[in-house]
């Protein structure tokens, strides 16, 4: 007779309990002349990427059942499950794992790079649930993640690929520094395909290493801005310590940049050029015979964070020029990678007079 726990098939954020059915079995483990049944089986529900918004949280399946040894012979009975989740990355050809977790007996062992954000949870109530929860997503947590669980000498593995979408950026009226309120910060985000970032979007993108010393508008109305490397002038309440500076809740009318995040890409952005260049009305008419438009600095941002590189500065729909770098290199605007911004005035603000002459980026949805 087979034993069968009933469960719900899937809980956001919970626990996804799956029927857990213990299996008899025959002469030990034999089920042919030379094969014999494994005492660990995964239950393999997922094949497709996970998808996932920056800062949201995530449930990776993974259930198994384990075949009751001691119904027949006690002394057969394994030691109890040993749960490794893993990160696989493939890399110029080679693999590298790194662990995130180990569980047995109850004990969960963290590696500190995960501590607070991981866990299992359903394995406290149900042993047979090792399915991995990961919070405040960040960029760099996605990848291939693998699941291994070990009964005796019988293991079974399954891996779950996971995608993080989105991107943060700061973004500047062409007028100049500091000149948006609440308001107009949360339609200028709305302008450029985006929405305005709210503090947790903005912590994930400070701790995949996201670094500017620009106070802006997020969406709880406070105005903040991440360091991650305090230098004079950017130090705020902490001096040397990096962090999010915050000037707390701010009274709407005040003036800042703000900061805007970009969940997904709909469509296409791409680089068009002409012999002489084009100014900002002929760059429009030129994405237009292309059946495009100007691409939004939102949209180039997510190409950006897609892997575009063009070291050619043009026009978008906002009026400013820019252009993706994800390889520095000599004379492409700095050492690091990011999109860069061409300005009219040596202190960073104003953008380009229309009638000048720079390559356009356009956006085919």
């Amino acid at each position: 007779m087979a034993f069968c726990r009933l469960s719900m098939l899937h809980v956001p954020l919970h626990i996804a309990w799956l029927c857990l059915c213990l299996v008899p079995a025959a002469s030990p483990h034999k089920t042919g002349d030379n094969d014999y049944e494994k005492i660990v089986n995964i239950k393999k529900v997922q094949h497709q990427p996970v998808i996932r918004g920056l800062a949201d949280s995530v449930l990776l399946p993974c259930v198994f059942s384990v075949l009751p040894n001691s119904a027949i012979d006690p002394s057969l009975l394994p030691d109890p499950p040993r749960i490794k989740w893993t990160k696989v990355l493939l890399e110029g050809g080679s693999r590298k794992e790194i662990p995130v977790l180990v569980a047995k007996n109850n004990t969960v062992k963290l590696n500190p790079a995960y501590q607070g954000r991981v866990s299992l949870p359903g394995y406290g109530p149900f042993h047979y649930n090792a399915s991995l929860e990961i919070v405040a997503l960040r960029a760099s947590d996605a990848g291939i993640y693998q699941c291994e669980v070990v009964v005796g000498i019988d293991d079974e593995q399954d891996t779950v690929p996971l995608e993080v979408l989105g991107v943060v950026f700061h973004y500047r009226a062409g007028s100049n520094r500091y000149s948006l309120t609440f308001e107009a910060a949360t339609q200028a985000c709305q302008d450029n395909s985006a929405t305005i970032a709210n503090p947790q979007q903005l912590l994930a993108a400070f701790q995949d290493g996201f670094d500017h010393c620009d106070a802006g508008w997020v969406s709880d109305q406070t105005v903040r801005y991440p360091i991650r490397s305090p230098r004079p002038g950017c130090y705020g309440d902490k001096f040397e310590y990096p962090g999010i500076r915050t000037y707390g809740i701010r009274d709407p009318g005040e003036q800042y940049d703000v900061y805007c995040y970009i969940k997904e890409l709909k469509g296409t952005v791409f680089h068009e050029t002409a012999t002489r260049k084009l100014n900002l009305t002929e760059a429009i008419y030129h994405c237009q015979m292309q059946g495009a438009e100007l691409a939004t600095a939102g949209q180039l941002y997510m190409a950006w964070s897609q892997g575009f590189d063009q070291c050619d500065a043009g026009w978008l729909a906002d009026g400013s020029v820019r252009y993706p770098i994800n390889i520095p290199r000599k004379n492409c605007g700095g050492d690091v990678p990011g999109v860069r911004t061409v300005y009219q005035l040596p202190n960073r603000t104003g953008s380009p007079d229309p009638g000048s002459k720079y390559d356009v980026y356009c956006y085919r949805g």
